[in-house]
């Protein structure tokens, strides 16, 4: 299971991060995803589910953090930058 922080960093630096992480995986495999930016959650969400990757949510132990666990799926595919 690959992992990757985003805490500290604002839009749209973690979707950036976050997609070159996730080019990197092939389906059956998971991202870990740790933030502190509530628009990035959303925005994460948003980009993963429409390109086909499954999305939920860790519980942390700061309410001003987020997790996602990020998995790959055989639909899974984000378009060339």
């Amino acid at each position: 299971m690959a992992r990757v922080d985003v805490r500290g960093e604002i839009c749209p630096r973690p979707a950036l991060i976050v997609r070159r992480e996730l080019a990197d995986l092939e389906p059956g495999d998971t991202l870990t995803v740790r933030g502190d930016y509530p628009p990035a959650e959303r925005n994460l969400r948003r980009m993963c589910t429409t390109h086909g990757f499954d999305v939920s949510a860790v519980d942390t132990d700061d309410a001003d953090e987020f997790e996602l666990r990020l998995l790959v799926t055989e639909m899974s595919s984000l378009p060339e930058r």
